[in-house]
């Protein structure tokens, strides 16, 4: 290559430079802010997750000690400040758990909506959907505990459960043909070792000894 090829060669870059080098500069600093900001974000989520973790094993031990407004306060600050976390439709649970047991039917129903409208995963979403139900038959709201049982698309393996409350639900309203259907379904469709197979059986001979026959 010659020398005067060299020089052109060398002006015409440093010409290029000098109408494009502003423009790479910027591309490649918004590309490192862009990648020190994701980082950053998943550093943020990262903590976020290791707090609402941190304040659920503080919840639970706090429950298990008996040491209930602590407990609350957890479960409260879940809900509040970690909403979207897995944590929160927990801490929903726990809060109506102790409604209940406090027979606050009111505050537990509360409860137990925010925790099926918050629930991140099926098994979460059954389980408050299921207490729920017990909720509304317990306040007599016998209407709104039907139409949510209808409102359940796929039970899988919870269908027994929600059976049973099907049965438990006409049993309420003294509707004993019902009632005594639906404990025979949730019973044919229970494990032989589910915990509650015994009150099952009861509820449904106590049921067919009325004299209903399904």
């Amino acid at each position: 290559m010659s020398a005067a090829s060299e020089k052109e060669q060398i002006e015409a870059l440093g010409k290029w430079w000098k109408e494009n080098g502003s423009s790479i500069i910027t591309g490649l600093l918004l590309g490192v802010s862009i990648l020190l900001g994701g980082k950053a974000w998943f550093n943020y989520q990262d903590t976020q997750v290791q707090n609402a973790s941190n304040i659920y094993s503080q919840m639970m031990v706090s429950s298990q000690s008996r040491m209930l407004e602590q407990a609350r306060t957890h479960a409260n600050e879940l809900i509040s400040n970690y909403t979207d976390s897995t944590y929160a439709p927990l801490a929903a649970l726990l809060l109506a758990r102790l409604a209940v047991q406090d027979g606050k039917l009111g505050a537990a129903q509360g409860q137990l909506q925010w925790a099926l409208d918050h629930a991140t995963s099926p098994q979460l979403e059954n389980t408050a959907r299921l207490r729920l139900v017990r909720v509304l038959i317990a306040q007599q709201q016998y209407a709104q505990a039907e139409k949510l049982l209808a409102s359940v698309i796929d039970a899988g393996a919870y269908a027994y459960l929600y059976a049973e409350l099907e049965g438990d639900l006409a049993a309420a309203q003294n509707q004993l043909q019902q009632a005594a259907t639906a404990y025979k379904k949730a019973l044919d469709a229970s494990p032989a070792q589910a915990p509650n197979r015994g009150l099952l059986t009861a509820k449904y001979e106590n049921i067919s000894g009325t004299g209903v026959t399904e």
